[in-house]
């Protein structure tokens, strides 16, 4: 009787532990997710859009109010959004109430920052009508896209479309360009190399002669691939400052054309030159500090109601951030802005001076010498620690050590620094090289060529 109790009760104790068993399996394996019930969707929210209208974005994921939704029509919703690469992430919540359920429905989406502008080059259209295609027939479209592999693909088949009605053979591609350094831009382009510029010829100019601006351009123009933004660098960039330089603030190019070279597989740039009025300078102003303004004013090579020179106003900017520097603001930046005054035939320049922090001479580190001459460079070396650093004075130093033909066998000498932007404490290298001196080589020199003179077999000719 015991015996057969005992085996009931293990029975039931191995049944136990195999329910308990299963229990724990079970608390293991994932819950399939409940699906949300179909319903109506009674609202829509759209937040985090700033380029992009709320109508458009839910228009192009295809929900409208009063239509039935479900779980797998609000997710393919949210997806179709995200492939459009113009978001960086979208989401979604929504909640529902009543018998059968009415959705209100948030759509969260964060839109992707890094925008370029569109340019359109040598596609034979006109940009306003290529610009106006594109807003017709592209989704979510702006004159500034980013720069991903679907945008660009949308927009370049839009493109093409509209290049095939005039010239169907041509293929347009998309890249993003640099031609202009200041601003990354979108260049929408015929997939064959563009051609390169193989001469320039400039009419209407009177204040400077054509010989003048030829050399300033060709240098920078002969040779260089077309587009319309390098094109407008280069004339900005090697004509307004021969302008400039002599008062004429307001040079236009009203008329640029190109057309196939007759002798080369090049383009020849004509360009029409409107030299304007003359300029004078209007207010000069300064913003910012790192240097006494009226220290400043005196140094000024011109003046308010002097013929206006736009080289006179770089050379003074070079000059007072060279000064800056040589007091320790080695961070110091100095921009200009120039603003002609058309009404008034002046043009107004402000100065943008950022100081930075000062920087102050720690150490000398000198190498290349032996243990007998490093300590007598070390004594002459008239900086102090702690005193601002002076970027001119290694070499001004360095300079004074070879003229005085203090070392013997001293062939070369060079130096640079290392500065801590932190600490703002600054390192100096001064290196010295053996060898013969400047001055015995020139003395070697010489010689040899009185000896040649006094054996006869010196002679002028070669």
């Amino acid at each position: 009787m015991v015996s057969s109790m005992r085996c009931i009760l293990g029975a039931a104790l191995l049944c136990s532990c195999a329910f308990v068993s299963l229990a724990l399996q079970d608390a293991h394996r994932p819950v399939p997710k409940k699906q949300p019930p179909p319903g109506t969707l009674h609202s829509i929210i759209v937040k985090g859009n700033h380029l992009y209208s709320s109508a458009e974005i839910v228009r192009y994921a295809g929900l409208k109010i009063g239509q039935q939704v479900t779980g797998p029509i609000l997710e393919q919703a949210r997806t179709k959004l995200q492939s459009t690469e113009l978001f960086n992430n979208v989401s979604d919540e929504f909640r529902f109430i009543g018998n059968p359920p009415a959705y209100d429905l948030m759509i969260e989406v964060v839109e992707n920052g890094q925008l370029f502008p569109m340019r359109f080059e040598r596609l034979d259209v006109s940009p306003k009508a290529v610009q106006q295609y594109l807003h017709d027939h592209v989704a979510f479209y702006t004159d500034r896209i980013p720069g991903t592999e679907g945008v660009l693909k949308r927009y370049t088949a839009a493109v093409q479309e509209f290049v095939a009605q005039t010239n169907p053979s041509m293929k347009v591609k998309a890249q993003v360009s640099n031609d202009d350094p200041a601003q990354l831009a979108i260049v929408f382009a015929p997939d064959t190399p563009p051609p390169t510029i193989s001469q320039v010829i400039v009419t209407g100019n009177q204040a400077v002669d054509t010989g003048t601006i030829l050399r300033s351009v060709n240098q920078v123009a002969i040779g260089v691939p077309l587009s319309d933004t390098r094109l407008k660098l280069i004339l900005d960039g090697a004509i307004k400052p021969l302008y400039a330089a002599k008062g004429y603030a307001a040079v236009t190019f009203p008329k640029v054309e190109t057309e196939p070279s007759k002798i080369n597989r090049g383009i020849v740039v004509k360009v029409e030159i409107k030299d304007g009025p003359v300029f004078k300078f209007g207010s000069i102003r300064f913003r910012g500090s790192g240097m006494d303004e009226e220290e400043i004013r005196s140094n000024i090579p011109f003046k308010s109601g002097q013929a206006f020179n736009g080289q006179q106003v770089d050379t003074f900017r070079l000059d007072l951030l060279h000064r800056m520097k040589n007091r320790g603001l080695l961070d110091a930046t100095i921009t200009t802005d120039t603003q002609p005054d058309d009404s008034n035939r002046v043009v107004n320049v402000t100065y943008n001076i950022s100081a930075g922090g000062v920087y102050s001479f720690q150490k000398l580190d000198i190498q290349g010498l032996d243990v007998t001459t490093e300590p007598v460079v070390a004594r002459l070396w008239g900086e102090k620690p702690g005193k601002p650093f002076n970027p001119d004075y290694p070499e001004f130093f360095l300079k004074r050590v070879q003229e005085q033909g203090l070392f013997d066998n001293l062939a070369d000498t060079r130096s640079d620094y290392s500065a801590d932007a932190a600490s703002h404490a600054v390192t100096v290298h001064l290196y010295f090289q053996g060898g013969k001196s400047k001055a015995q080589i020139e003395k070697e020199k010489r010689e040899e060529e009185e000896r040649k003179q006094g054996d006869g077999t010196w002679s002028p000719w070669p």
